[in-house]
């Protein structure tokens, strides 16, 4: 549905019902006891739909939609899989404004689940009914108290934060994180297989939505990328953040995944990548996303300003020692603020530290020396914000009244965020969604507060796009004796590997293949004058695992180097090609890769290598497409500034090098976009003439491009 004119428009009577009909009603069943709960008091007109005459619950029942005796906003389904196919069809022939689907048994069943979700897709297609689901727990609507929900309610407070989730377990999870930071919520929504409704839809809806302030998703894979980057481009626009959990980061958390919705995740790094590019907030973990949501959303969105240095002003000597554990190299800076050194001295004579600073009970029953040293913090240049750690629990209300005054106007008057937290990640009282004011928020826990400032520079830091320019002219597909078998599939031959990447201007280092040592002798001089050269297994994806490669060779022993080789090459099965390169001296290393198939897209990598990983420890990326200044960004990024200046006595790197490098990878994945799996150029060396290409890998794509070549077998 995304991308369709009755997409979110037509979400309105789902998500805001005002009649609903239950199908399904059992009081024997659990899970329609816990449904039709929630809906008994609702504000609702309420029908309930059981194939057995009489009542449930108190009241009459119907024995289909169609004697409901016209079209509801909402139809709760709580049959099974083939049962609601059926509601659904009966739903759209009747013009009612969605259907919530809670079984499973559709895509994520194999076949026959996957032929059923396109039964039921295409009933709801015909007549542009929305569906939340199959496989879901259903939606709540907070601000109108409207549940079609087989969880336990959760009393969380009505307010501007909404939530899509693949998950309804962890939709659940999410709302009772906003109810112990007394974080009000708008919609929770649990998306499931998104057979008809798709994410992008419902963010759209909720960009729309006057009353939803921050846009919270949790996800296990993006079904259609594109869609939901336009929508989060549509919510940036209308100045409501986007935060995203994106499950399955490591290997095990993947296959959880795959068996639990049918969906392949891909990297997550990948989508590290596109969330920083297009200025979503990303969490790791659901504490980690209402802690990001709940800054956002208490601080007026004209008010935002990336937040990259803080002071902690803390409640006793313990916790300002405390605070400087917690955040030492976390998400912003604690800076030591020597310049206010003094003036902080003025106020409370004998201050060691400033950042943090302990606020002493001296300070804390004056209220002049309260309100002057916020004063003196919030107009501190080098601050963006302004964290003061005191008691925020239900019983503490009296008692934060000392801070709240002061904490309020000296917001007020900054202009830069003050967030008051607890030390402990205790529930927040009820009584702080009345006590802020304009740039005052409330945190849960140290750590909580500052997470959630780092994601207001998230949130305003997108990324450039790369300007859209002409697509370079395509690659033909290789000839099929430059295809060989190797260890990790299809992959171009290191001759022909070598050979492309020279034309397309990259310098590679000298090289000779041999399929025989003894054509050597007359080949040497191929390599120019060297004294020692590299000797290795050419056609062979991870010959260092093998043990197939040799430095420091000198000529004369290169045929005898080369006949060991192809003795390792026969023992494990591999192509005995050995490829002979003179061995070259640089100042560092670097690696530059292309991967043509990600759940995103394309993406171009880069990274130092040899003993600059364990000084940069940063691996750099781009979606495709890239260009010069998205390549600079890269470097910037890179981690290697002492490098490009001059590392140790030595010269800096020629910045400009690498970044010709890194764009004509990335241009030349792009041109052979038809059967180019991925490259790894790796090592390049540089030197001062530049960066040289050592050696490289292309993989083959299995397509109809090369499906034709007589891929060349092992000997």
């Amino acid at each position: 549905m995304a991308g369709s004119e009755t997409g979110a428009g037509s979400l309105g009577r789902l998500l805001n019902p005002a009649s609903v009909a239950v199908v399904g009603v059992s009081e024997r069943r659990p899970m329609s006891n816990v449904a039709v709960g929630h809906l008994l008091a609702a504000p609702v007109e309420l029908h309930l739909v059981s194939p057995r005459p009489g009542s449930a619950y108190g009241r009459a029942t119907v024995a289909s939609l169609r004697a409901v005796g016209g079209p509801v906003d909402a139809v709760l389904s709580l049959v099974g899989a083939a049962g609601s196919v059926g509601v659904v069809e009966e739903a759209a022939r009747l013009g009612c404004g969605g259907v919530v689907v809670v079984a499973s048994g559709f895509g994520e069943a194999g076949d026959e689940g996957r032929e059923r979700q396109d039964r039921l897709a295409r009933a709801a297609a015909g007549a542009a009914l929305p569906v939340c689901g199959p496989n879901c727990t259903g939606l709540v609507n907070v601000t109108s108290g409207v549940s079609l929900f087989t969880g336990t309610a959760v009393a969380v407070p009505a307010g501007g934060v909404s939530l899509v989730s693949s998950s309804g377990y962890l939709m659940r999870a999410v709302m009772a994180a906003a109810r112990e930071r007394n974080l009000g919520l708008r919609l929770a929504i649990s998306a499931g297989n998104e057979a008809v409704t798709v994410l992008a839809d419902y963010l759209d809806f909720l960009v729309a939505d006057p009353l939803t302030r921050v846009i919270t998703v949790v996800i296990e894979k993006l079904r259609d990328p594109a869609s939901f980057f336009a929508a989060v481009d549509r919510a940036r626009a209308a100045g409501k953040p986007v935060v995203v959990l994106k499950l399955g980061r490591s290997e095990r958390a993947r296959a959880i995944v795959r068996s639990h919705t049918g969906a392949l995740t891909g990297e997550s790094w990948v989508y590290d990548l596109a969330f920083r590019a297009a200025g979503v907030v990303d969490a790791r973990d659901v504490d980690d996303l209402m802690d990001r949501a709940a800054i956002l959303a208490q601080l007026p969105a004209h008010r935002l300003r990336p937040v990259e240095r803080i002071a902690v002003i803390a409640s006793s000597g313990g916790v300002a020692a405390l605070a400087s554990d917690v955040l030492a190299g976390g998400d912003v800076e604690t800076p030591e603020l020597t310049e206010i050194a003094d003036e902080v001295r003025a106020i409370i004579p004998g201050a060691e530290v400033v950042n943090p600073l302990d606020l002493t009970g001296f300070v804390m029953a004056r209220r002049e020396s309260l309100d002057a040293v916020l004063r003196t913090y919030l107009d501190a240049e080098a601050l963006d914000a302004v964290v003061v750690t005191w008691w925020l629990d239900e019983e503490d209300r009296e008692r934060a009244e000392v801070l709240l005054g002061p904490a309020r106007e000296a917001a007020r008057r900054a202009g830069k965020p003050v967030v008051l937290t607890t030390v402990q990640q205790s529930r927040l009282g009820s009584w702080t969604s009345t006590a802020g004011g304009p740039g005052l928020a409330f945190a849960r826990g140290l750590g909580g507060a500052v997470r959630g400032l780092a994601a207001i520079t998230r949130h305003l830091s997108p990324q450039p796009r790369a300007r859209r320019a002409a697509p370079p002219r395509p690659i033909p597909p290789p000839r099929p004796g430059d295809v060989v078998r190797g260890d990790a599939g299809p992959m171009l031959s290191f001759a022909a590997t070598m050979t492309l990447l020279a034309e397309r201007g990259l310098t590679v280092a000298p090289w000779v293949v041999l399929d025989d040592p003894a054509d050597w002798p007359p080949r040497a001089g191929a390599l120019g004058d060297g004294a020692q050269v590299v000797v290795k297994l050419a056609d062979v994806a991870h010959r260092t695992e093998l043990g197939a490669v040799r430095l420091g060779v000198a000529p004369g022993e290169v045929a005898a180097v080369a006949a060991e080789l192809q003795e390792i090459a026969a023992a494990h099965g591999v192509r005995r090609t050995v490829a002979v390169q003179g061995q070259l001296a640089g100042a560092g290393e670097a690696f530059v890769g292309f991967q043509a198939r990600t759940d995103l897209g394309p993406v171009v990598v880069a990274g130092l290598g040899g003993i600059l990983v364990e000084l940069t420890r940063a691996v750099v990326g781009r979606l495709l497409p890239v260009d010069g200044p998205g390549v600079e960004s890269m470097l910037d990024e890179l981690g290697g500034a002492t490098v490009f200046r001059g590392l140790r006595a030595a010269g800096g790197w020629d910045r400009a090098a690498l970044a010709r490098v890194v764009l004509a990878v990335a241009e030349l994945g792009v041109a052979g976009a038809d059967w180019i799996g991925s490259i790894d150029v790796n090592p390049l060396i540089y030197s001062p003439s530049g960066c040289a290409v050592v050696d490289a890998l292309v993989l083959v794509e299995e397509t109809a491009a090369v499906a034709g070549a007589a891929v060349a077998a092992g000997s």
